[in-house]
């Protein structure tokens, strides 16, 4: 699913660096999805290799892995952005350490320092922070690599994946209407959770994990191993790559669009069509190359976009600029994934081998 990853990393570059040529693919759909495709993956790989009665941890290790060292190296370097801009007075007023110290001063001592003490904690682990009740403020601009948020989600299915993964077919059922009835029909409904905290952030997006792990359990496996279903996953692939790419213009999808413009038809046709697009190109050595740009695009572009602004060559309306943009992102996160993402998958391995 390489190719559909990238589509929608590139979706969320276009987005904040400009419309490219007046348009987007998929627009908001695209995290939403990435948490679809998250929650197919982890059912696969939690049934296929971490299947052990005692691999939790080397699983939750093993994904932390992934996520954790190159959300650093971009950490570190957005940091050492905003130093350079602070200090050496260059670029545009915009700076993350300006905005914190004046959004500061109005705070008691005690309120300061222990909002610096979450400040630093959240930015660095992304999970362990104050943000569960509250999000300060701007909670997003609080997080230097601001996308990382979405991240934050992410690393709490992880904790989450390996019971539910691990529940039986009529256990799962019940947890999925108790999740549904307990949070929808209750806590949203009458708004027991504060809608800027964390914990509403999570439990608001965990349906679109259980859609992938849905996808897997009972559409996946009663595919896997059937005759004659390549070239129907043939078609189905092409059709969702020509769907995405033409979401944007497609006028009937409006009338089904529910609160928060989530897309009900959408989100079905998409997570049915994951286990058929997963059977096409799980063996396609380019579609699972371009798969591994996909994150890498996806948590350092906001820099990139953040270089291009404070260099102030191109207007921020201009399709060259986002042309520029999506080139040099491509071109870093590829020399990423060779320096980082490679390595560290290798390591990855070697510990999944071992045990």
């Amino acid at each position: 699913m390489g190719i559909i990853r990238l589509l929608f990393a590139l979706s969320v570059l276009i987005s904040h660096a400009g419309l490219f040529f007046n348009y987007n693919i998929t627009n908001a759909n695209a995290v939403l999805s990435f948490y679809v495709i998250s929650g197919f993956y982890m059912a696969l790989i939690l049934d296929k290799k971490y299947s052990k009665n005692n691999s939790r941890f080397l699983f939750w290790s093993n994904r932390f892995l992934r996520i954790f060292p190159l959300y650093w190296l971009t950490l570190l370097l957005t940091f050492i952005f905003v130093l350079s801009k602070y200090f050496l007075h260059i670029g545009t007023s915009d700076n993350a350490i300006v905005h914190y110290i004046a959004w500061s001063p109005h705070q008691s001592i005690f309120e300061f320092y222990l909002n610096l003490f979450n400040y630093v904690l959240r930015n660095i682990t992304l999970i362990i922070s104050f943000d569960y009740v509250r999000m300060n403020n701007l909670a997003s601009g609080y997080l230097l690599v601001q996308q990382a948020m979405t991240l934050q989600a992410e690393l709490l299915f992880y904790l989450m994946a390996p019971f539910i993964v691990g529940l039986t077919r009529k256990s799962f059922i019940v947890f999925l209407v108790v999740y549904l009835v307990g949070f929808f029909g209750f806590i949203n409904h009458f708004n027991l959770l504060r809608s800027d905290s964390l914990s509403y952030y999570f439990l608001y997006n965990l349906i679109f994990f259980l859609l992938g792990i849905i996808a897997y359990r009972f559409l996946y496996k009663m595919l896997r191993g059937r005759k004659n279903t390549l070239r129907l996953a043939q078609s189905i692939f092409i059709f969702l790559v020509l769907y995405l790419i033409i979401y944007g213009v497609i006028p009937l999808k409006y009338p089904l669009i529910i609160s928060n413009g989530i897309d009900l038809l959408y989100f079905a046709i998409f997570s049915c069509s994951i286990p058929f697009v997963f059977l096409y190109t799980k063996s396609s050595v380019i579609d699972n190359f371009i798969g591994k740009l996909s994150y890498p695009v996806y948590i350092m572009h906001f820099l990139v976009i953040k270089l291009f602004s404070n260099a102030k060559l191109f207007s921020n309306n201009s399709n060259l600029r986002t042309i520029l943009i999506v080139i040099v992102t491509l071109f870093v996160s590829y020399f990423a994934v060779k320096l980082v993402d490679d390595p560290i998958n290798k390591f990855r391995q070697k510990r999944l081998k071992k045990s």
